[in-house]
């Protein structure tokens, strides 16, 4: 699988077709990367999971017929890795309880309001990027396997002291019947002490230098029998645990090795500090011939119209075919190799069928994939040229090659990401000078001309158009607020709340209403972006309270009719604002967190949004919902308290 960006198909089952088509709809909207479908029963969930392929599911529990756990039971017997979210109105830790015994990958109450959905898509992210990071990891080690089994060196990899792994020449090195007979044994029990009667072992060796350590050892047979070897042992990750791989050699063949090992490590320091692709081209190249011995070899990279683009080749290879040639997205044993992504020794290259030149001078070839990125490829004029020895060291210098290739993408992205983030930040901020400066600057003009005009004339229309300037003075207000703050939190400190929601109190004109603060709760937050939040909601309590009996009227005098009572309480991990006002219509509440949302015909709709920004901010979850006397109730979770006093 890729990464989440690259998309991710999630299916929604739920026995409401409704909701199924809702929770489709909404996680679509919170997050680009997600293409949903909603279905109404598991048997259909079956039934789809048959025709498509699905990156993750969510499903209620309540349903008739095949309910969520017996549904997830039948999904976990085709697919034991595939995310599945249990997402389910009906909640108790029983239920839990049984979910989590079955398999279930998260569990998720349903809750009032749009936030839960953008939660919900965030646990999908979270769930199908670790599926695809372990299946990424889990082809990362079959890789390696196959290239420590095929290396002429015995190999062992030990977990603290005990081997858990050995390649074929490591059987053949201890004179075991295979690599069971070596696997759970101590590594001291194969390993003597050192040649002076020291007793470091391996993993001291490597502890002494975190990236790699070398030494004589004499390794001991199954038969008893003493072998002087040279060690080199590194630090790796195996199965998920912290671990040692040991590269085993007869000291007879240790000069070679040793300076080809070294050689190699030398190259990967240079292939990893290089910034562009070809760069890392021209390394590999030079590391192919110096070391290996691959004189005339070239290599290949992915251009922009996918081809296999020559953009470093040694003075040999150029000598031995003349120009390098780009390979297109056809028949030639470079694309065959380059998309099976397998190193492939070709002993006569006249003789296969995807030869481009039968008449080439080249007759065997060794093709090194680096990954998606592109391919090394040397060439001799003699047939079947290339050993094992060759082979072996050219995967390490081709994923090595590959690693440095995939470094210099992700910077290459990084960059063009904080290009995009610096652009988008100065458009915002060009954006906040003209609301700033152009739009406020002819506003205010036009409030002193109609201050003039009240004094000499007494018409209907001037407090209309004071009401139509108040609002664009407003709705400017809002709009730089929200060009200006950002999504971001640079400082926390610790606020107590209730001297906040007083501070809010005191600068926002709240007519007749009344505060009641529950509450000596504090908590973690940037206090500059939480009294801006507490003073929106209390802004938007008293603006949309009309006492009992009373209809709305855009024309009302906001201190005759603002006795509303707005509390501020403490709930578990967070706190609430609420209100005994009229509330927001259940139909509605899905909607009051985006920008223009307003009952009132004065409001500028951007409140309740800058509140939510704020909360997310902050790394807070916002919930919308009713309060006890049926007005609104903002309940905001997530937060770090600090204490009660």
């Amino acid at each position: 699988m890729g990464h989440v960006a690259s998309g991710v198909t999630v299916l929604c089952v739920d026995d409401e077709p409704s909701y199924a088509d809702l929770i489709a709809t909404h996680l679509e909207r919170k997050d680009k990367a997600i293409s949903a479908t909603g279905v109404t029963s598991a048997t259909d969930g079956l039934s789809y999971l048959d025709e498509h392929d699905v990156d993750c599911i969510v499903s209620d529990y309540n349903m008739p017929g095949t309910d969520g756990l017996e549904f997830l039971e039948a999904v976990r017997a085709r697919d034991p890795d595939i995310p599945f979210l249990l997402f389910t109105s009906q909640g108790s830790e029983t239920l839990a309880s049984e979910a989590v015994t079955a398999g279930v990958t998260d569990y998720i109450q349903k809750t009032h309001g749009a936030q839960q959905y953008a939660v919900l898509a965030q646990r999908i992210r979270n769930a199908v990027e670790r599926v695809r990071v372990k299946a990424t990891a889990d082809a990362a080690q079959k890789r390696t396997t196959r290239i420590l089994d095929a290396t002429s060196d015995a190999v062992l990899v030990s977990v603290g002291d005990t081997v858990v792994y050995a390649n074929p020449a490591a059987v053949d090195l201890f004179g075991a019947a295979d690599s069971d007979e070596l696997c759970d044994r101590p590594l001291t029990d194969l390993v003597e002490p050192t040649s002076d009667g020291g007793t470091e072992t391996v993993e001291r060796v490597v502890e002494n230098d975190q990236t790699a350590g070398q030494a004589g050892r004499m390794i001991r047979t199954l038969a008893g029998n003493s072998v002087q070897t040279s060690i080199t042992a590194c630090d790796v990750t195996w199965d998920g645990e912290d671990g040692t791989v040991s590269v085993i050699s007869d000291q007879s063949d240790t000069d070679e090795r040793e300076h080809r090992l070294e050689a190699l490590h030398e190259a990967t320091r240079e292939l990893m500090a290089a910034e562009v692709r070809n760069k890392v081209a021209g390394i590999g190249v030079n590391a192919a011939a110096e070391i290996i011995g691959l004189d005339a070899n070239a290599v290949h990279l992915i251009n922009d119209d996918g081809q296999l683009e020559p953009v470093a080749a040694t003075a040999s290879a150029r000598k031995l075919v003349g120009d390098i040639p780009t390979f297109e997205p056809s028949d030639s044993i470079a694309w065959r190799v380059y998309e099976s992504g397998e190193a492939t020794a070709v002993p006569d290259v006249r003789l296969d069928e995807d030869v481009q030149n039968p008449e080439t001078p080249t007759r065997s070839e060794l093709y090194l994939p680096l990954g998606g990125h592109g391919i090394l490829i040397a060439a001799s004029t003699t047939v079947d040229a290339f050993n094992e020895a060759d082979i072996v060291a050219g995967r390490i210098l081709a994923a090595n090659m590959e690693a440095a290739l995939a470094a210099v993408e992700r910077d290459r992205q990084l960059r063009d990401r904080e290009q995009e983030l610096s652009a988008q930040n100065d458009r915002l901020e060009q954006f906040a000078t003209v609301v700033s400066h152009d739009l406020r600057n002819p506003l205010n003009v036009a409030i002193g001309r109609l201050d003039a005009l009240k004094k000499e004339c007494d018409d209907d229309n001037i407090a209309a158009i004071e009401q139509a300037l108040d609002r664009m003075q407003a709705l400017i207000d809002d709009l730089l607020l929200l060009a200006r703050t950002g999504d971001s939190i640079t400082e926390m400190e610790t606020v107590a709340l209730a001297t906040a929601v007083r501070d809010c109190w005191e600068v926002v004109d709240t007519g007749d209403a009344r505060l009641v603060v529950d509450t000596d709760r504090k908590i973690q937050a940037d206090m500059t972006r939480l009294k801006q939040l507490l003073e929106n909601l209390i802004r938007n309590a008293v603006e949309h309270s009309v006492p009992d009996g009373q209809g709305q009227s855009d024309d009302a005098d906001r201190h005759d009719v603002s006795a509303v009572t707005i509390r501020v309480s403490a709930i578990p991990n967070g706190f609430a604002v609420s209100d005994d006002g009229p509330g927001i219509p259940e139909a509605d509440r899905e909607t009051v967190f985006e920008s223009g949302y307003s009952t009132t015909t004065d409001g500028t709709g951007f409140g309740l949004s800058i509140v939510s920004q704020i909360a997310a901010a902050h790394g807070w979850t916002v919930t919308l919902t009713e309060s006890d006397s049926g007005g609104t109730r903002f309940e905001f979770t997530g937060i770090d308290v600090v204490s009660e006093q």
